[in-house]
């Protein structure tokens, strides 16, 4: 078991890799820090709206990367490998990393802008998750998998089927409708940069350019 685990971590490019490290180790250390008494970096690096509107703007990207709880580190960290591991391959390291923090940007719009004055620590990648469901769906929609105790699915009809999985998780703990609100608005976030991508890349194959041997031909 031991074996696979590791041998499915290698198989990850470098960029997902990373980041799936980074949240697998983050919340182990931090608890680490708080119980011993000498460090915590979550006031530091988690969402504060009060904090971000005194000009921290790490934060709405750093508590991404940061699990909140147990429960959010054992599920955030199951969905980011199994994501990374089918996504990681459709962009470059960077262009992974600046897919993921677009969404998690997106998922701290609604809390910093409705909570304004609220000092309060938010961290997790829920809203990277939905963004990274968007991605799914956009790139695989009619690809047919299975899933245990479903059957046969569409990816599509996967990918919202954990996404509401996950807005009731969500909706129902302690995040309620804003935490449930700031994962959609990361998925929201998460297809318009696709739509606009392709939009671009499309608007570009189009263009006509002059055959650079046919004007020779023609002097």
């Amino acid at each position: 078991m031991k074996n696979v685990f590791i041998n499915f971590f290698r198989s990850l490019p470098l960029g997902p890799r990373l980041m799936v490290l980074i949240y697998a180790v983050a919340f182990p250390i931090g608890y680490a820090g708080h119980a011993t008494h000498t460090f915590d970096f979550y006031p530091w690096l988690g969402l504060c709206p009060a904090s971000v509107w005194k000009g921290q703007v790490w934060r709405l990207l750093s508590y991404g990367l940061l699990p909140a709880r147990v429960a959010d580190w054992l599920i955030g960290t199951f969905w980011l490998a199994t994501l990374a591991s089918i996504l990681g391959r459709n962009w470059t390291s960077l262009a992974f990393w600046g897919y993921c923090l677009l969404g998690a940007v997106g998922g701290a719009a609604p809390i910093v802008l409705l909570r304004p004055g609220a000092d309060i620590i938010v961290a997790g990648n829920f809203a990277i998750i939905f963004a990274l469901l968007v991605a799914w769906d956009r790139y695989y929609k009619n690809e047919r998998l299975l899933l245990l105790a479903v059957g046969e699915l569409s990816v599509r009809q996967a990918a919202v089927l954990i996404a509401v999985i996950n807005l009731l998780i969500a909706y129902f703990s302690c995040g309620g409708w804003l935490l449930a609100l700031s994962m959609v608005c990361g998925g929201v976030v998460g297809w318009i940069y696709l739509a606009v991508s392709q939009k671009r890349v499309m608007s570009l194959g189009s263009q006509v350019e002059e055959s650079k041997r046919i004007s020779r031909l023609e002097l």
